[in-house]
């Protein structure tokens, strides 16, 4: 696969994941967060486990697995990553609308340069910390209206973005080793699911008859989201680097807007379109705008 081909399938997997937010919101009108979750991650599962099986037969990382323990290690991090990355994104549905949740999420572009130099010591690039201080502001400014319950909402989608962040770094490093993605796939949604129906079970003890009217929600958020979106993530990531990646990725934060003002009439105010706006350039800063650019512009200052 080139890495055109790679990022056309990236740019696929965000107008699923965007349209998926608004069967994250109405989905909860029965169920709660962890329920939600659990029961979106099980269908999912379900959908890889065919394909998965198949690239089994060919490919099997158990061996591998076994053997490179740390590998495991890391390949049950994805899991993890993605329960508490999604976890907060779902619980910050219940405050804030899609546009500030998908936004913020968006947050993770800024966080992935970020994380990698507080873990792995790579340096920042000046246009980096740029990007950083135009998307804190334009945090600030989607969450700086509504209700005390909507910016609750707010804070948890922005320590979401740490998340999905840490997860992309980490997809980046691990499909370098295991060239298995639907067995990839497969092991981090069923530990998402296990985790999500752990805590749904202990905090809020949904009955059967609860998942009745979030059937559609459950099973679109189930096959596209995950089945499809989080094996296709991990597809291209392996012929792509992790800022191009997040870049495009952060795409779902433009079509999960879409979604809302399409299908939920959700409209943004003059402050959070702002906002919006900002945490978008910060993405193009981030990406887009060569090096070359603004270091030149700030060699240029100093020599003044």
């Amino acid at each position: 696969m080139t890495r055109n081909q790679a990022h056309l399938l990236l740019i696929i997997v965000t107008i699923l994941w965007g349209f998926t937010f608004v069967a994250q919101k109405t989905g909860m009108e029965t169920l709660g967060p962890m329920s939600f979750t659990a029961a979106r991650y099980l269908i999912g599962s379900i959908g890889i486990l065919p394909i998965a099986f198949l690239e089994l037969r060919k490919n099997s990382i158990v061996k591998l697995l076994q053997v490179e323990k740390l590998l495991m290690v890391k390949a049950i991090g994805l899991g993890f990553f993605m329960f508490c990355g999604i976890s907060l994104q779902q619980i910050a549905l219940q405050y804030t609308n899609i546009a500030n949740a998908a936004f913020l999420t968006a947050l993770y572009v800024p966080a992935v340069p970020f994380i990698s130099w507080m873990i792995l010591h790579r340096p920042i690039k000046t246009k980096i910390w740029m990007a950083l201080i135009v998307s804190l502001f334009g945090s600030w400014m989607l969450s700086g209206s509504g209700t005390v319950l909507s910016k609750w909402g707010d804070v948890l989608a922005i320590i979401g973005a740490f998340f999905w962040a840490g997860h992309i770094i980490l997809i980046s490093h691990v499909s370098k080793y295991i060239n298995a993605p639907f067995q990839l796939s497969l092991i981090q949604s069923l530990i998402c699911f296990i985790l999500s129906f752990g805590f749904a079970v202990i905090v809020e003890k949904p009955f059967l008859t609860d998942f009745y009217p979030a059937i559609p929600e459950i099973m679109f958020a189930g096959f596209f989201a995950v089945t499809l979106g989080f094996s296709f993530q991990i597809v291209g990531q392996r012929y792509s680097d992790p800022t191009a990646c997040a870049f495009i990725l952060s795409l779902e934060s433009v079509f999960g807007a879409l979604a809302g003002w399409i299908l939920l009439s959700q409209i943004l105010n003059i402050s959070s379109l702002f906002g919006c706006l900002l945490i978008f350039l910060a993405v193009i800063i981030a990406d887009i705008i060569p090096d070359r650019w603004i270091t030149v512009r700030i060699a240029k200052g100093k020599h003044k």
